[in-house]
């Protein structure tokens, strides 16, 4: 096969494969206006707006009854299981990976810039 009709292949193959981006939604709860729905303060004619009523007082919430609470443990070791607060679960991928690839992509076009010197 000559090297135009490998190109187009290739060109086809990559055409056909939709992107990632339109995978990708934004909720339509994401943007919200945060003063949607709140009086601007003030009138347009000049006047004054009236006062706004009182708001209730709510009655007081009952005191929470009180919990123990023991250490989780691991159920084979019967130790405590260790827990550090304030950290976030890991949601990223392998660095490894990533560098696999960039190794791989580099390779190919140094292969390909030394094949079309030829």
């Amino acid at each position: 096969m000559s090297r135009l009709g490998t190109a187009a292949l290739i060109t086809l193959f990559t055409l056909s494969v939709p992107g990632s981006a339109l995978a990708q939604s934004v909720g339509d709860d994401q943007y919200r206006d945060p003063f949607a729905g709140q009086d601007d303060g003030g009138q347009q004619d000049g006047t004054a707006a009236p006062a706004p009523a009182p708001a209730p007082t709510p009655a007081p919430a009952p005191a929470p009854a009180p919990t123990t609470s023991t250490p989780a443990t691991d159920p084979a070791t019967g130790e405590p299981i260790a827990t550090v607060a304030g950290t976030l679960p890991r949601t990223g991928g392998e660095a490894a990976w990533v560098a696999a690839a960039g190794v791989l992509l580099i390779a190919a076009g140094a292969w390909l810039r030394r094949t079309a010197r030829a």
